[in-house]
């Protein structure tokens, strides 16, 4: 007599597996989410559910038989991914996967794929399973988003932009106003010219040539931003010119109460557009003069048999590391804004001349130990 508690499964007869693979083809045929079909091992369809009809548009008897590669792109085709997936799948038990993927009517949408090896008793390799599901919607809600909170960050940099630009253009357009009204009035009242007179009449040519620089550091920031940087290549003496950029920033330098010294022994002859080249050291130099404190500046001219090196280093507060790579970016500063002035675009100009002609420029830093940047140069600019 048998125990009525007894729950144990009894083997199962033929018509019992039937009656589950029959289920099993219900369940499968049921789900629309997710394309689900078996492949062979040589990765040809061998079945397909309605939910792979909706998703890739294949009807069945269009796609069982053929190879499983149709559902990828063609430079996904060429790069192997197909026979990829199915290598994994073998090797692992199961691969996983995101990305793009190939409908029948050609259009592309953004899948999820679990490819699982289905094994006999005896272990050898029977076929593959594989589940994919459309993540379409949601890859572009992210991409959305993402696009959203760069727009918002592009919004932002262009308003501090335009902020510091204002208060850049406005110093020396109000003090070269202030002299220009005392000089008008001291020459109506028909008094002699003074000395007092001469020195703002310097400060006035400063404060012009300070806007001309902010002028034309605006026109070369959109004609970079655009990727339209024309260089006009001619032979000239770097070392030369590196002490002429370096004389400019002299009176910069005595007023802080600091010392710059050049060592720049030999001649560097190259072909490279002065004056971009030019406005790169000048950048990487200002940069020095204004965030380095009173420390002593150094800067040094060298070359190799392949390139030509100008280094720039202060002993000043340096840069963190975490902020050493985003000093190149535009808009950007290791300092509060407040404190210094600028556009905060030198670095970044400077960079994009570089990276023009061929060469590159570096930052070695750390807090509280200066900075040193090396600019270089390809002896030979690209034509």
């Amino acid at each position: 007599m048998s125990d009525p508690s007894d729950h144990r499964p009894h083997p199962a007869g033929p018509g019992h597996l039937q009656e589950q693979e029959q289920l099993l083809r219900l369940l499968v045929d049921s789900v629309k989410e997710y394309a689900i079909f078996m492949l062979d091992p040589s990765g040809h369809v061998l079945s397909w559910n309605p939910g792979a009809e909706r998703i890739k548009g294949y009807p069945a008897h269009e796609i069982v038989g053929r190879h499983f590669a149709v559902f990828f792109t063609p430079e996904d085709v060429r790069r192997g991914k197909p026979a990829a997936e199915l290598r994994e799948a073998a090797e692992q038990g199961s691969s996983e996967d995101e990305g793009w993927r190939v409908r029948r009517d050609g259009t592309r949408f953004f899948a999820s794929v679990v490819v699982t090896a289905l094994r006999g008793p005896d272990g050898a390799l029977r076929g593959f399973a594989k589940i994919t599901r459309d993540l379409t919607e949601r890859r572009r809600g992210e991409e959305a988003r993402r696009n959203l909170a760069e727009a918002r960050e592009a919004v932002r940099s262009r308003d501090d932009f335009l902020a510091v630009a204002s208060h850049e253009l406005r110093t020396p357009l109000t003090c070269v106003q202030l002299v220009a009204q005392s000089l008008a009035r001291q020459t109506h009242e028909g008094q002699p010219v003074t000395g007092q007179q001469v020195e703002r009449l310097h400060q006035l040519q400063r404060h012009v040539a300070r806007l001309g620089e902010l002028v034309s550091g605006l026109l070369d920031l959109a004609e970079m931003s655009r990727g339209a940087l024309q260089l006009e290549p001619a032979p000239f003496d770097l070392s030369e010119l590196v002490q002429e950029v370096a004389a400019r920033f002299e009176p910069d330098v005595r007023r802080k109460g600091t010392a710059l010294s050049v060592h720049a022994p030999g001649p560097i002859p190259g072909r490279w557009d002065r004056r971009r080249v030019a406005d790169a050291i000048a950048a990487v130099l200002g940069n020095a003069v204004k965030y380095g404190g009173r420390s002593p500046i150094e800067v040094t001219a060298s070359r190799d048999d392949r390139r030509a090196l100008v280094v720039i280093e202060d002993r000043g507060p340096g840069i963190a590391p975490e902020d050493q790579s985003r000093v190149f970016e535009r808009f950007e500063r290791a300092a509060p804004v407040a404190h210094y002035p600028g556009l905060g675009v030198g670095l970044w100009t400077a960079r994009q001349i570089l990276n023009a002609h061929g060469g590159d420029i570096a930052v070695e830093s750390a807090s509280g130990k200066g900075a040193r940047f090396s600019l270089r140069l390809p002896l030979e600019s690209p034509a």
